[in-house]
Parts: C-alpha cells; structure tokens; sequence
C-alpha cells in the first residue's frame, strides 16, 4: 500500500513567516505614526492661517499614509474646528464651525454681520427680520432666501415683508437690509460654496474643493 508523506513545515518557513508579520506590524506602526505627525502639523498650519483659538481636531484618511506624503498631497483630510474669527473689514462673517467641508454659521454672527437680528424664516428656506420703524407702527418682518453668491459668499434672494399694509419708508428699509453680499472669510480658496441649508440655529454651508491650502485671508 502506498504511502503518503506528511508534509510538516520547517522551522525556516516558520520564521519566514514571523519575519514577514514583524515587518508588515512595523510598517504599519511607521504609517501610523506618520498619520499622526501629519495630523498634528495640519493642525497647526490651520490655527495659523485661521486664528483659532485652539487647534483643530484632524484626521488624515486613507492607508497606507506613507505614499501619499512621499509625493507631497494627502488624499482626504478631515478638520473639525470652532469659532473661526473674521477680519473686521467688508462686514465679515465669521465661520463658527468647519467640519470637514460643511460650515455652520450661526445666527448671533450672521446677525452681527447685518447689524441687525436674524432668525429662522417661517417660509421654508428663508431667514427673518423683525424689525421695529424709528418712525413708529407696528413692527416689519423681512423674509429673505440666503443664497450662495460669488467668491463665497452669502446673498440674499426673494427679500419681501410681510404683513398688511406697511409705510412707504418701509421698502427701502427692505432693500438696504439685504442689499450686500456677505463674503465668508478665512475660508481656504480652494473651496467653494456650493449650498446653503437654513436651520434653527444657523445656516449650514456646504463646500467642495480639491488640492485645499488653509492660508490667511
């Protein structure tokens, strides 16, 4: 009867296998650590160009890690920061959050910008005024539609009161309120606006871009 040989491994494959474990665990661990060195740099290039208070929380993803700085990008890097301060020209609005490519403007720094208080609209997709005339009446309510306008920033579209009869002073009260665009600063120019989402404490806008820099404004 033949027999079969039992084929057991040797000692060599058995520590060729342990040496190819140790070098991908190394390589991993170095990738790992380069992630993180990545990160904590992006950080603190973006509190620079910003002025954040604090660094910002950013995760660089995708692996291996290594690759992509060798040839000096980083394919996907997401940043979540707070309290994005604005200049003080051009009626700025400053970005009270960046996280990844959405921004949330809230309605204490978007009023601030008008010069005067601005809610969330009772019309769907709008923002609101209510207003009391130097010249005496009943309070005006502006309803206007924030868009996206050019060089990222905020227009408004669609501005009308509402109400019964209002004074004629009324309409160009209505018109100097939502006449400017306001640019949003220290916004990276690789990114555009592409969108503007109108919610309860703020609006929402969403950006894309590729090849992002974050620099000073």
């Amino acid at each position: 009867m033949p027999i079969t040989p039992i084929l057991r491994p040797t000692r060599r494959r058995t520590l060729v296998a342990g040496g190819v474990a140790v070098l991908l665990l190394t390589a991993m661990a170095a990738d790992r650590v380069a992630a993180h060195q990545a990160e904590h740099r992006t950080a603190r290039a973006f509190r620079s160009a910003t002025g954040t208070a604090e660094l910002p929380d950013v995760d660089v993803r995708g692996f291996p890690v290594l690759p992509q700085l060798a040839r000096g990008t980083i394919d996907t890097v997401d940043v979540s920061a707070h309290d994005i301060p604005a200049d003080s020209v051009n009626r700025p609005l400053p970005i009270t959050r960046l996280e990844r490519a959405t921004a949330f403007l809230s309605y204490g720094d978007l009023s601030r910008s008008l010069g005067f208080p601005i809610t969330q609209g009772r019309e769907p997709g709008s923002v609101q005024a209510d207003l009391e005339l130097p010249f005496g009446g009943a309070p005006l309510t502006l309803v206007a539609t924030p868009k996206p306008g050019p060089g990222n920033s905020i227009t408004f579209a669609d501005a009308h009161l509402v109400g019964g009869d209002h004074p004629a002073a009324a309409d160009a009260l209505l018109e100097r309120a939502f006449r400017d665009a306001i640019p949003l600063k220290n916004v990276p120019g690789e990114l555009h606006l592409r969108g503007l989402d109108v919610t309860s404490t703020g609006l929402s806008a969403g950006f894309t871009g590729q090849d992002v820099t974050f620099r000073r404004a």
